[in-house]
């Protein structure tokens, strides 16, 4: 795993991973002398951690060193704020890590960290990492780099919210993201990695590449007023539930006791 780039915004981020690296074994490329392809991953790498590890353990041990304790992200690592996304919606995004749909690009090099350490834990142990972050209190998008929330809420309402919903929260049938906890910074460079392919360019990544195609028709000017809103949809609805993400989180608890063997009705449904 390559955890030093040239890119000299990148040299203060590595700094936090050093750590990292008493638990990680490199396994050796298939072929060395084959030429590092734009669109290839690098080699998949090992995390020495328990089997049993708990979400909260393998969260402090690795996830904090740049998502912050609470979730907070950092823009200094490139690392966006995570806590209070669905856990449906962490999974999603661990499973296109892991399947090479993003953090490949040699243009995203905060993305190429995190492939390689989401591809160093296993399935098991992010599932729990998952509903932890599920569980943190949201850090609403902060408007911190300007923008016309106005003009920006015609383009997020005409575009944006057919997915991504009127308060901006995502949509579980959509498989959209959740937008009003993540920061300005982050929301601004993802539209601009949409936009040139850097993340949804691969068509396997079918979300993704919707995202890809419809950032095509955004201007600069209209992603920093799109985020300037969110800003705005973040005051009003960051750690609020919806009807819709309590019949989920039901239906939910309803599968998780059920594979335990417990009843899931409510008392006053069971015969």
């Amino acid at each position: 795993m390559y955890l030093i780039y040239n890119n000299s915004k990148m040299k203060f981020a590595c700094l936090f991973f050093l750590p990292l690296l008493s638990f990680i074994q490199l396994l050796p490329a298939e072929d060395k002398k084959a030429p590092a392809s734009p669109t290839t991953a690098s080699p998949k790498a090992k995390m020495d951690l328990p089997a049993d590890i708990s979400g909260d353990e393998l969260f402090a041990k690795i996830c904090s060193n740049c998502h912050g304790k609470k979730g907070e992200g950092s823009e200094a690592l490139k690392a966006p704020s995570i806590a209070g996304l669905p856990a449906w919606y962490v999974q999603t995004q661990i499973k296109k890590f892991r399947a090479d749909l993003r953090g490949i690009s040699p243009e995203d090099p905060a993305g190429q960290i995190m492939h390689n350490i989401i591809n160093a834990i296993n399935v098991d142990q992010s599932e729990g990492v998952a509903k932890l972050i599920a569980a943190m209190p949201m850090h609403p998008t902060q408007n911190v780099l300007g923008g016309d929330s106005q003009k920006g809420k015609e383009v997020f309402m005409g575009v944006c919210a057919k997915c991504h919903r009127f308060n901006g929260k995502g949509e579980i049938v959509f498989g959209s993201a959740p937008l009003i906890g993540l920061q300005d910074w982050y929301i601004r460079a993802q539209l601009h990695k949409f936009r040139k392919g850097i993340r949804g360019g691969n068509p396997a990544d079918e979300k993704g590449h919707k995202m890809h195609e419809m950032t095509q028709y955004l201007s600069p000017e209209e992603a920093a007023d799109v985020t300037a809103y969110i800003a705005v949809l973040a005051q009003k609805h960051a750690n609020t539930k919806s009807r819709r993400d309590r019949e989920f989180e039901e239906m939910q608890k309803r599968k998780e006791q059920k594979a335990q063997g417990k009843n899931a009705l409510p008392k006053e449904l069971r015969q």
